[in-house]
């Protein structure tokens, strides 16, 4: 059953702003599936094949050749450099900032009527809140059908690719044998000032404490005492791509939640860090893209999320990550068989307020890593 959820606290803020301004956050009457119909893409959602791509490549330079597109993907001028190369006449201008940005930005210009962005490709929790306010168009085409089933939403959005969060470890710091072999583990002692907590991840925390009651039956008061204790042990990073950095270099011995592609990327380039044997569970988040409702260049946006869920699926593979297709030619997944995995997706996000509250209340004391 598809929850309704309400929305992250930065989502809570912008609206708030917005009616102050006079101006509503949402408009237009939502369909049976949460999002707002358009007719921007009506003409091309039953086209397949070769005619589809022909139809929306000369559409596309019609619009002018340009797709605007804002992301919080780290990754992404890999995928814009796949794409321009299989279609040169089409540039790509990208947005880039961290999720919570790209979705302040998305609301803050569909408060003001405007859309700037033809595709927003980013977290889950975001894609969430951005269909609550029913601003994206859910996406009709052909390549769903190569995909994961838990990769089409009910939200009009789509799982291009999932990202991992695991335990890291250093193993210079960390010999060998000595590494974690459970969550609680983390909340020894000996571990103090060695671990490493990412200063945003409130949708991991949300996540992992969820699985703790739900799966393993344990009851609230020792999933905050765990989770106390290993704050106890923690120093605050601030973005995955710093914290795998620090890591890699030895700054703190264990990264209690950081991504899997950001530490085989650094052992491909030598880094002496490891997160195998996985730390049960693995919190798997979709990270998605969705067509904006009111897009200036539908036929672009089309052919960009054709091509994203298409051939752009190995583009994500080379890059680590774990792509949304069920087949991709010379993909492993590097989550080892037998591993429990838990999907955030299976967290209620209802009160996204609260659970951001409450990590910040965690973390409320815990030094900084500069």
């Amino acid at each position: 059953m598809h929850h309704h959820r309400t929305l992250p606290a930065v989502l809570l803020a912008t609206g708030l702003l917005l009616a102050a301004c006079g101006t509503p956050v949402t408009t237009g009457a939502p369909d049976s599936k949460g999002s707002g119909e358009s007719t921007a893409y009506a003409e091309y959602d039953s086209l397949t094949g070769p005619q589809r791509t022909e139809k929306l490549l000369a559409a596309a330079k019609k619009e002018g050749g340009v797709l605007d597109l804002y992301t919080s993907n780290t990754d992404i001028q890999e995928l814009v450099d796949g794409f321009q190369k299989a279609y040169p006449g089409i540039k790509v201008r990208a947005f880039r900032a961290n999720s919570e940005t790209v979705l302040q930005r998305i609301l803050q210009e569909h408060g003001a009527r405007r859309t700037n962005n033809d595709v927003v490709d980013t977290n889950d929790i975001e894609l969430r809140a951005l269909q609550d306010q029913h601003v994206l168009y859910e996406y009709r085409g052909p390549a769903l059908a190569g995909l994961k089933p838990e990769a089409t939403k009910p939200d009009g959005w789509t799982a291009e690719r999932f990202n991992a969060f695991v335990v890291g470890w250093n193993t210079d710091v960390v010999p060998a044998g000595q590494e974690p072999k459970t969550f609680s583990d983390l909340a020894d002692p000996k571990w103090k000032g060695k671990i490493s907590v990412e200063i945003g991840d409130w949708d991991w925390y949300m996540a992992m404490s969820t699985y703790l009651t739900d799966e393993k039956g344990w009851s609230q008061e020792k999933v905050d005492d765990v989770f106390a204790k290993i704050a106890k042990n923690a120093r605050q990073t601030k973005g995955h791509t710093v914290q795998g950095e620090m890591l890699s270099a030895g700054q703190f011995g264990i990264a209690a939640s950081v991504y899997s592609h950001t530490l085989d990327k650094a052992v491909a380039k030598g880094a002496p860090v490891a997160w195998r044997p996985s730390v049960e569970p693995v919190i798997l988040r979709p990270n998605g893209l969705a067509l904006m409702k009111e897009p200036k260049h539908p036929a672009a946006a089309l052919l960009w999320t054709d091509w994203v869920l298409t051939e752009g699926q190995r583009v994500i593979a080379d890059s680590k990550r774990i792509p949304a297709a069920k087949e991709v030619p010379g993909f492993k997944d590097p989550i080892p068989p037998g591993t429990e995995v838990y999907s955030l997706d299976k967290s209620d996000a209802s009160d996204g307020q609260k659970w951001n509250s409450a990590y910040d209340a965690l973390l409320r004391g815990v030094p900084k890593n500069d």
